[in-house]
């Protein structure tokens, strides 16, 4: 099957240019003491600031497109193997030698899991992986009920980013579609690229899926897989949920 990852691996980086929630995250990390895990690390947008804030972590993604760049990446910058591992795996199913203080997934790639099952099996899998009193922290976004009903054949922009490396921007519009029983989006992104003078170079068609949560269900769901959940914040600047939040940021710590 084809991975979230290896469908955006040419695309990742310059599109996904998101840098306001990694503060939080090493945070997060240095505070733990480590060693930290990452689901779905990707290009190790994340796991690279962490590692280069002295606390060794463990990246792991399902997309080995992905893994060969955030490997490169970490060789460009010098980062030793021993402060700095990515491993090919499944989020809800992964085997390690080791037991981390923090296991973290940002970036909303726990709504990646479709099913209840596998949503049950990856939460498993993790608390196997922490250990005693370690913590489980990820995000999710928060279901907007005017976007779950929103006209799905009128496109809308988005974010706009320029990859520092060319200075080409890039206009990623989505036409997304909601399956709202079983609580799936189906996401339907058009990536234009654009030379410095505006000029469209190519236009490139990205699907993806995943499902989403409501606040309630999430903590329920944490519960009846051994988290006691700690913290709900309404984004990265630890601000409280409330009606206003489009992210929700859930800390969990791992039962006995």
């Amino acid at each position: 099957m084809t991975s979230y990852g290896d469908i955006w691996a040419d695309l990742y980086d310059p599109v996904h240019d998101m840098t306001e929630d990694i503060p939080f995250w090493v945070e997060e990390a240095v505070s733990s003491g480590g060693p930290v895990l990452e689901l779905g690390c990707g290009t190790g947008r994340v796991a690279i600031p962490v590692a280069q804030a002295g606390v060794r972590v463990v990246g792991l993604d399902n997309s080995s497109s992905m893994l060969k760049q955030a490997r490169a990446k970490a060789r460009k910058l010098g980062l030793p193997s021993d402060a700095l591992k990515f491993v090919r795996g499944e989020m809800q199913d992964f085997s390690l030698e080791e037991r981390f203080a923090l296991a973290i997934i940002p970036y909303r790639s726990f709504q990646a899991l479709l099913s209840i099952a596998d949503q049950q099996q990856a939460l498993a899998s993790i608390k196997a992986h922490l250990v005693p009193g370690g913590r489980l922290i990820f995000d999710l976004w928060v279901p907007d009920a005017d976007q779950l009903v929103a006209d799905a054949s009128m496109p809308f922009l988005d974010r706009e980013t320029t990859d520092p490396e060319t200075g080409r921007r890039y206009l990623v519009w989505h036409r997304d579609q909601y399956d709202t029983l079983n609580q799936i989006l189906y996401g339907h992104a058009i990536v234009e690229e654009l030379d410095p003078g505006g000029v469209v170079l190519q236009k490139v068609y990205k699907d993806f899926t995943s499902r989403y949560l409501h606040r309630f269900e999430a903590l329920h769901l944490l519960a009846t897989c051994g988290y006691q959940v700690t913290e709900v914040y309404g984004g990265f600047n630890r601000q409280p949920l409330d009606e206003t939040s489009d992210e929700m940021v859930l800390v969990a710590v791992a039962q006995s």
